[in-house]
C-alpha cells in the first residue's frame, strides 16, 4: 500500500472525525451550556459555512504552495484549534473556535484529492480518490462512535482534545511521507472561469450540495431524535453510529472496487437511490430496534460512497481543473451540511423529529434528478462520461 495515499486517508479520517463528532455529542454540549438541541446544532452550521467559503478561497490562495507544506499545515491548524476548543470557556467562544477550525478542513480534504493526479497513474485515479476519501467513512465507523462514547463518559472536551492530538500526529506523518516539490496548476481567474462555464461540472457540484443537505437534514439532529423518539442515548447511541459507519465503509469500498469500471456517475445514481430508499422506509423504524438498525445500515451504505464517486466524476470531466472543481465540490458538501442543519432545525421545531426524514427524502430525490441532468448534458448516457479537455 502506498504510504502517501494511506497517510492522506488517515488525514481525512481526522478531518472527518473533527467535523462530525459534534453530532454525536450534541446532547452533552447542549446540556453543558444550558441550550436546546436546535441552538447547539448551529455549531455544525458555522463549521460547515466556514468550510464552504474557505474551500474555494484556499484553493486559489494555496495553489502555488508546495503540497507537503499546505497539507501538513492544514492539519497543524486543525489540531491546535481542536485543543483550544477543548478549553473553550463558553458557547460563544466555542462557536468562534469551530469557525476557525474549518480552515483546516477547507484546505485538507479538497486539496488532498487534487494532489492525487501528481501521485498516481491516470487509470487508477478513481480508486485512489475513493481510498483517500475512505478516511471520512472510517471516521463515522470508529471516530464518531468513539468520540460519542468518550463524550458520554469523560466529557465532550476530552473528545475535542483527542481529535487535536491525532491531527498533530498526522500532520507530522504527512510532512514525512509526501515528497517536496508537488505543485498543482495555478488556480486563478482563468481556471475558475473554465470551471464556472462548464455546465456538467456545475450540475455535478449542485448534486453534491443537494445530497449533502438531504443527509444532514436528518443526521444533524439524529442524536436528539433517537433519544426523544426511540429512547436511545449513551453507549447505545454509539453502537447506532457504529452500524451506520460500518455500512458507510462497506459502501465506499464496494464503490471503489467498481469506480474505474462502472464509471462514477452510475455509482452516484445507485448510492442516491440507496439513501432515498432509507428515507422513504424510515417510518418502519417504529417496528422496533432491529428495523431502526437496518434502516441506519441502508442509509450509511449510500451516504458516504456518493461523495468519493462525485470527486472521481469531476476528475473525469476535467482532470486539468481538478484543484478548482474538487474544491468547489467540497465547498458544496459543507454548504449542503449548513443548509441541511438549518432546514432540519426548522422541521424539528415546527413539525417534530418524526418529520425530518421526509425533508431529507425530498432533497435526495432532487439530487438524483440534477445528477441525471448532468449526465445528459455531458453528451452521453448516464454513467458514460469520459475525460475531456475543458
Amino acid at each position: 500500500m502506498d504510504p502517501r495515499l494511506l497517510t492522506l486517508c488517515v488525514g481525512n479520517f481526522v478531518i472527518g472525525t473533527g467535523a462530525m463528532i459534534v453530532t454525536g455529542m450534541l446532547n452533552d454540549i447542549a446540556a453543558d451550556f444550558g441550550l436546546g438541541a436546535a441552538s447547539a446544532g448551529q455549531l455544525i452550521s458555522v463549521f460547515a459555512l466556514a468550510t464552504c467559503v474557505g474551500a474555494p478561497l484556499f484553493a486559489t490562495l494555496g495553489s502555488r504552495i508546495d503540497r507537503r507544506r499546505l497539507l501538513a499545515g492544514a492539519l497543524l491548524v486543525y489540531g491546535v484549534l481542536h485543543l483550544a476548543a477543548a478549553l473553550a470557556p463558553g458557547f460563544g467562544s466555542l462557536m468562534a473556535i469551530r469557525f476557525l477550525c474549518a480552515i483546516g478542513a477547507a484546505i485538507f480534504t479538497p486539496q488532498a484529492a487534487a494532489t492525487l493526479p501528481l501521485l498516481v497513474e491516470a487509470h487508477t485515479r478513481g480508486r485512489a480518490i475513493s481510498f483517500v476519501f475512505l478516511g471520512w467513512s472510517v471516521a463515522s465507523v470508529a471516530g464518531v462512535p468513539l468520540g460519542t462514547w468518550i463524550a458520554s463518559t469523560l466529557g465532550w472536551r476530552f473528545s475535542m482534545g483527542l481529535v487535536g492530538l491525532l491531527a498533530l500526529a498526522v500532520a507530522l506523518a504527512v510532512w514525512r511521507v509526501l515528497p517536496r516539490g508537488l505543485y498543482v496548476a495555478p488556480v486563478g481567474r482563468a481556471a475558475w472561469g473554465a470551471v464556472l462555464r462548464h455546465a456538467p461540472i456545475l450540475l455535478v457540484v449542485a448534486t453534491t450540495m443537494i445530497q449533502s443537505a438531504g443527509m444532514f437534514t436528518l443526521f444533524t439532529y439524529i442524536a436528539p431524535l433517537l433519544r426523544d423518539v426511540h429512547g436511545i442515548s449513551g453507549g447505545a447511541l454509539s453502537l447506532m453510529f457504529l452500524a451506520y459507519g460500518a455500512c458507510g465503509v462497506c459502501g465506499n469500498v464496494l464503490a471503489a472496487s467498481y469506480m474505474d469500471r462502472a464509471t462514477p456517475s452510475r455509482i452516484v445514481h445507485v448510492t442516491l437511490l440507496t439513501s432515498l430508499a432509507a428515507m422513504l422506509l424510515w417510518p418502519l423504524a417504529a417496528l422496533g430496534g432491529t428495523a431502526l438498525v437496518l434502516l441506519f445500515m441502508l442509509w450509511g451504505a449510500g451516504g458516504f460512497a456518493t461523495n468519493s464517486a462525485q470527486q472521481a466524476r469531476l476528475l473525469g470531466l476535467a482532470p486539468e481543473r481538478a484543484a478548482a472543481s474538487i474544491s468547489l465540490n467540497s465547498s458544496s458538501i459543507y454548504l449542503g451540511q449548513a443548509l441541511g442543519a438549518m432546514s432540519g432545525a426548522g422541521i424539528y421545531t415546527l413539525a417534530g423529529p418524526d418529520a425530518l426524514h421526509w425533508g431529507a427524502a425530498a432533497l435526495l430525490l432532487l439530487a438524483l434528478a440534477v445528477s441525471r441532468r448532468a449526465s445528459a448534458l455531458s453528451g452521453r448516457p448516464a454513467g458514460c462520461e469520459r475525460p475531456r479537455q475543458a
